[in-house]
């Protein structure tokens, strides 16, 4: 699938936040991919490391 058919499956008032800038999607994603432990690659790094490529705090 293409990002574009994952964002489909999306409910329309959190996609329209997207569009108009009410959530930051990359800041989302990036907290996200360091909650998974994973660089920019996709590479499993660990959760510290990778709070640390994403530029996030750790969770709690």
């Amino acid at each position: 699938m293409s990002a574009t058919e994952y964002l489909q499956t999306l409910p329309s008032d959190l996609l329209g936040a997207m569009a108009r800038g009410e959530i930051d999607a990359q800041a989302v994603a990036a907290r996200l991919m360091a909650d998974r432990g994973l660089d920019q690659q996709g590479e499993w790094v660990g959760f510290p490391q990778a709070a640390v490529v994403w530029g996030v705090k750790k969770a709690v």
